[in-house]
């Protein structure tokens, strides 16, 4: 009787022993499973912010591309700065070698010397992040330790847009028969707003009639394709037009109420330049101000589509011009039509409408 109880009790101490070592396995397991979940989640979120960082970058790239050198230089710019903002410290980085270019979205991606080479087609951009370590704990044991990770994000210019909703309070009225043509350089005369001559500028009343004249002058629009002509002469034309076009170049002299603070000029403020040199000095300027502000959106309408009677015009089309110089005393507004594909901040677009192949927004494509 004494050997079999010794039997049982040896039996119950080997069973505690293996449920000592099962529960430890059980524990270990336990940790390790937790673990890796811990680790896979880290890796999960790194991976998403690394994504939305080349997803901001792509788009921030995108919306500098102008048709211009200067816009692609200015792309991958806007690219670095961006990605920066995200502060992954030194683990993260970009070059310009990471930012390629392309005609189409699913074309060949080519160098940002390729791409200034022939920029007038340029209508894409891809940001490649290429793989950065990402250090793991506990799934080491089943995976590589650190981790790669990377992410690629391609942004480009939208379809043309039906209405943009941010733009100049002006209109440029043109011959019916002969057209404004892209890159060439027009000296814009004041006309009064019941006089429907060609090659001029007029300045467009509010929505409820009065003038638009506050904030950044002449900088905001409204939704519509018929606008009024204020009801000024030629002479207040011009005044106005000096009010909301010299402060882009830092002269406050004819708009004592503007300051640099509330009325920033342009980043560039050199006189007489082109576009394409406009955009080149964009793209290495340091100077505080605006940048763009002196491109311009607004209607442009042919002169048979005026109406002197009631001073109402029918928009032809949205265009984009450069401001190539201040308003002197001749009143004159000397532009450049650019005509070229244009990012702009606000605008839609409607299937079946007419589309504006020069005015898009910059999308997330994939």
């Amino acid at each position: 009787m004494h050997r079999r109880e010794k039997v049982v009790t040896n039996n119950r101490r080997g069973e505690r022993g293996s449920v000592l070592a099962i529960a430890a396995l059980s524990m270990l397991s336990l940790v390790l499973a937790t673990g890796m979940a811990i680790d896979i989640s880290h890796l999960y979120t790194a991976k998403s912010e690394l994504q939305n960082a080349a997803d901001a970058s792509a788009l921030a790239a995108a919306s500098q591309l102008s048709s211009t050198r200067g816009g692609i230089k200015q792309a991958v710019a806007e690219a670095t700065k961006t990605l920066n903002k995200y502060n992954f410290g030194n683990n993260v980085g970009i070059s310009g070698a990471d930012v390629t270019f392309s005609e189409n979205l699913n074309g060949s991606y080519v160098s940002q010397a390729s791409a200034e080479a022939s920029p007038a087609s340029i209508r894409f951009v891809k940001v490649t992040l290429s793989p950065k370590p990402v250090g793991i704990t506990f799934a080491a044991l089943a995976i590589a330790n650190p981790q790669n990770l990377s992410a690629k994000a391609t942004a480009g210019l939208s379809v043309g847009l039906t209405m943009n909703k941010f733009y100049t309070a002006y209109t440029f009225v043109e011959s019916t028969s002969a057209p404004l043509v892209r890159t060439q350089t027009y000296a814009l005369v004041p006309k009064a707003g019941n006089d429907k001559a060609p090659t001029s500028y007029r300045v467009l009343a509010g929505p409820n009639g009065d003038l638009i004249l506050t904030g950044t002058v002449h900088a905001y629009g409204y939704i519509g394709s018929s606008y009024n002509v204020a009801n000024l002469t030629s002479a207040s034309m011009c005044s106005y037009a000096k009010i909301g076009m010299n402060t882009r170049f830092g002269d406050y002299t004819v708009h004592p109420g503007a300051n640099s603070a509330e009325h920033p000029p342009d980043t560039v403020t050199a006189e007489g330049i082109t576009y394409q040199q406009y955009r080149d000095q964009q793209a290495t300027s340091a100077a505080s101000g605006m940048k763009n502000r002196r491109i311009l959106t607004l209607p442009v309408v042919h002169n048979d589509d005026y109406n002197t009677t009631n001073r109402t015009v029918i928009a032809d089309r949205l265009g984009a011009f450069f401001v190539k110089s201040k308003v002197g005393a001749d009143c004159k507004l000397h532009v450049e039509y650019i005509g070229a594909p244009l990012a702009v901040p606000v605008g839609t677009f409607t299937p079946g409408s007419s589309a504006m192949s020069e005015l898009t927004v910059p999308v997330l494509y994939k």
